[in-house]
């Protein structure tokens, strides 16, 4: 019987109750021998936590055991696949709908019995009892370690630290730290975290990636309490009602539940300069909300080549006056180690490009009445309908897509095929997969947009109503309001608009009124544009 291992280990484990990795592989190849079993691999997890199914190594053994490669899967303890009992269950469902057995290596038990199932469920309860034990126990201990000043670990210590694992103390990084200081002594001299972080660049200083500061890291920094000595503990916990993508809701606790005390490390900074920092930093983001206005696109403007955000900045024109020009610039230089060569735009070029483009929607009379509601995708069910089919038909070719590729790797490996027809097969194979895959993700999110909230729909209906389209001249809460309610993004690239999308049903409004009667203005901001920019106009096609 051809069978896989799986192992797992936690640093609670490894400290506690001694299941090294090694103890785990060398049990379970002595029990394969004796039992006579072939093991195809051993899958290993290393200081990942049994309460989640979010594990590499766990997502190849379920990836393979559905491909059947192998007829069981053989654990050391029924604890090392999962701690909690509905997860244990549902994994040990999965493998038996792929015709896999599961066995442990220690604990007997048959699940093909209805005595062997319920023994299984009962173990299955013990594990999850024991993780929730430990849980009610270390959560005690956690809190009086924080009292005492006590760091109590994270995957990395803080920037500018060094854990010593024998004293269990921060230490102070001089190099690092020295950094921390400088970030520190220009926003006290009133710099913001975008100048901060262009002067750490164009010095050279980089992070302990090897990578340049961004402007995320730099204001974890001056948020972080642990460079004025302080420990600030459980700010957040894992919702397990609410499941992600990745896991549970990282959710925050409320202020009571926060742990502040004082660490045993030594500061860099000293508890005056922190909060005087955190003054500044409130500042500075009062006076970027009331520039907000000046800058009405920012939030939905995007550089066509990197993707990141065009934000509005000043720049001085004259220096005899001191006259300044509005500018949107690509944030990638600011944000990450991107260095994208897109040109910055003028705000007055393109704010009125824009205001071409909202002049001919706006002039829609369906928008002036509850007419524009019918047009939401919502109400499109054969639409939405034909969009769901066209999806499943993508997945589909996608499932048929990874058999032929089982198939050919099977025929390989039994030497039906030569090394090259392999090679040059697969590889067709390969292409078409992945371009499958991005049709099914580009096709999911639409689905998402297609189902726009009723939230949404009301907000835009309630800013309709009080919209008066005579109004020649737009107040600034007004025009980013509208923006922002209309435009999901507007893509920048060589100094012009190179698309747009705009959320449904507006974009169908759009089309509508365009196709009507297209005024001079909008010729011009379409003439000579590349094929995407037109194909790129509506949200859902």
């Amino acid at each position: 019987m051809m069978i896989a291992i799986y192992i797992r280990v936690s640093t609670e484990d490894q400290v506690k109750e001694g299941y090294s990795l090694e103890v785990q592989r060398e049990c379970l190849k002595s029990f394969a021998k004796r039992e006579g079993f072939e093991i195809f691999r051993a899958y290993q997890d290393d200081g990942i936590s049994g309460y989640s199914t979010e594990r590499p190594a766990l997502k190849e053994l379920l990836k393979d055991a559905e491909q059947k490669k192998f007829d069981l899967v053989l654990v050391y303890k029924i604890d090392r696949f999962s701690r909690n009992l509905k997860d244990l269950l549902n994994l040990v469902d999965k493998l038996s709908s792929y015709g896999v057995g599961f066995k442990s290596a220690t604990e007997p038990f048959d699940t093909t019995t209805s005595a062997g199932k319920l023994m299984f469920q009962q173990l299955g309860s013990f594990a999850e009892f024991e993780r929730n034990r430990i849980a009610e126990r270390v959560f005690p201990g956690m809190i009086k370690g924080v009292q005492q000043g006590n760091w109590q670990g994270a995957r990395y210590s803080p920037y500018g630290y060094r854990y010593n694992k024998t004293e269990k103390l921060l230490e102070i990084d001089e190099e690092e730290a020295n950094v921390v200081k400088i970030i520190y002594t220009m926003c006290l001299a009133g710099k913001s975290i975008c100048s901060i972080t262009e002067y750490l660049t164009k010095k050279k200083y980089r992070n302990r990636k090897g990578n340049i500061f961004t402007t995320k890291l730099i204001g974890d920094i001056l948020k972080n309490r642990i460079y004025a000595g302080k420990l600030v503990w459980n700010r957040h916990h894992y919702d397990k009602t609410k499941k992600t993508k990745k896991g549970y809701a990282y959710i925050k606790n409320s202020p009571d539940k926060i742990i502040i005390a004082q660490g045993k490390h030594k500061p860099m900074i000293s508890e005056e300069d922190f909060e005087l920092a955190q003054e500044k930093l409130k500042i500075r983001r009062i006076e970027i909300k009331k520039k907000a206005g000046d800058y009405p696109l920012s939030g939905i403007l995007y550089c066509a080549k990197c993707n990141h955000k065009y934000l509005g900045r000043s720049a001085i024109s004259n220096h005899r006056t001191g006259a300044k020009k509005r500018w949107y610039r690509c944030s990638a230089y600011q944000t990450s180690f991107i260095r994208c060569k897109n040109k910055g735009i003028k705000s007055l070029e393109i704010e009125s490009e824009v205001a071409e483009i909202l002049e001919t929607l706006l002039k829609n009379d369906k928008l002036k009445t509850s007419r524009w509601t019918n047009m939401t995708a919502a109400n499109f069910p054969v639409f939405a309908e034909s969009a769901k089919t066209d999806l499943e038909k993508v997945k589909n070719r996608l499932k048929t897509n990874l058999e032929k590729q089982s198939k050919l790797t099977d025929a390989y490996l039994e030497s039906l095929l030569s090394e090259e027809l392999y090679k040059q097969k697969n590889e067709g194979l390969r292409q078409e997969e992945e371009e499958l895959k991005k049709r099914i993700a580009l096709q999911e999110v639409r689905e998402i947009e297609r189902e726009r909230s009723k939230d949404y729909l009301n907000r835009v209906e309630e800013f309709l109503e009080g919209y008066d389209p005579n109004k020649k001249v737009m107040d600034k809460e007004t025009k980013k309001l509208i923006l922002n309610l209309l435009f999901k993004n507007i893509k920048i690239a060589h100094k012009k608009i190179f698309a747009f999308n705009l959320f449904a049903p507006f974009n169908f409004l759009f089309f509508e009124e365009k196709n009507k009667c297209q005024p001079e203005n909008l010729k011009r901001v379409m003439k000579n544009r590349p094929r995407k920019f037109i194909s790129g106009l509506s949200a859902v096609r």
